[in-house]
C-alpha cells in the first residue's frame, strides 16, 4: 500500500466530462501538482485540457486546499484525507501540446482549449 496521502479532489461541474462525470474523484501525492497529475493519469482528458505542457493549471482554473480560500501552486503539500477542490474562475483554456498522433499527421503542435461558456 503506498504511504502518499489520498486526497479527495472536487471536480466542478465544467470540468466533470474529463473525469467520466463524477464530482469527486480519489488521488495520491505528496503536493497538489502530484495530485492533480495522478488524476490526469488516470483521465487523460483531465490532463490535456487542465494541465498546461508547461505544467501549470489552466487558464480560469485555480485549486484550494481544505477550508482554504487562498489559490495554492503546484508545490503546496498535501495531507491523508485532505480535500482539493478545482475552481473554474472563468473561461478555462490552456494552449497545450497536441496528442502525439495529431503531431504524426501533421497538426499543429499547440492548440486552444477550452471549456465552459
Amino acid at each position: 500500500m503506498s504511504e502518499l496521502p489520498v486526497v479527495s479532489v472536487h471536480i466542478p461541474m465544467e470540468l466533470r466530462t474529463l473525469v467520466g462525470g463524477h464530482d469527486e474523484v480519489m488521488a495520491s501525492g505528496e503536493t497538489v501538482g502530484d495530485v492533480l497529475r495522478a488524476v490526469g493519469n488516470t483521465y487523460p482528458e483531465f490532463a490535456v485540457r487542465v494541465l498546461c505542457g508547461d505544467g501549470r493549471l489552466a487558464e480560469g482554473l485555480s485549486v484550494c486546499l481544505g477550508g482554504c480560500t487562498q489559490p495554492q501552486d503546484f508545490s503546496s503539500p498535501v495531507g491523508q484525507e485532505e480535500v482539493l477542490t478545482i475552481v473554474a474562475t472563468g473561461v478555462v483554456a490552456c494552449a497545450v501540446p497536441a496528442p502525439e498522433k495529431a503531431r504524426q499527421a501533421g497538426a499543429p503542435v499547440e492548440a486552444l482549449i477550452s471549456i465552459g461558456d
